[in-house]
């Protein structure tokens, strides 16, 4: 390969790793009980409004259209060891499809456009 096509790939590269990594997490992000579905109404309102944000700013910002729902790394926290369950993360998904903001691609809700 030429010295021009190298410096393109390791330009991309670096671009790519720059984009992935970049994300700042709201503060929200490292509070155990973010990671549990709160029994509250008012409360979880409050806290699914918190994810669609969250949701919303990862996907736009990285420029993805699509929400592969078991590959998506926001469900889990590994800084404070904390994660949504798969019927949290159902509860999740539903919500922002709910609320316009996502439509499922297919029957078995593993995919959704953002």
């Amino acid at each position: 390969p030429s010295s021009i096509h190298t410096n393109a790939l390791n330009f991309f590269l670096l671009f790519h790793l720059h984009i992935m990594t970049d994300f700042e997490y709201p503060e929200f992000y490292s509070f155990p009980p973010f990671f549990t579905i709160q029994p509250v109404l008012s409360t979880r309102e409050k806290q699914m409004a918190l994810w669609r944000e969250l949701i919303l700013s990862y996907y736009t910002q990285r420029k993805l259209k699509t929400l592969v729902v078991h590959e998506c790394p926001l469900w889990k926290n590994k800084a404070i060891d904390r994660q949504l369950s798969a019927d949290e993360i159902a509860s999740v998904m539903k919500n922002l499809v709910e609320m316009g903001h996502g439509e499922w691609l297919d029957e078995q809700k593993t995919r959704c456009r953002i």
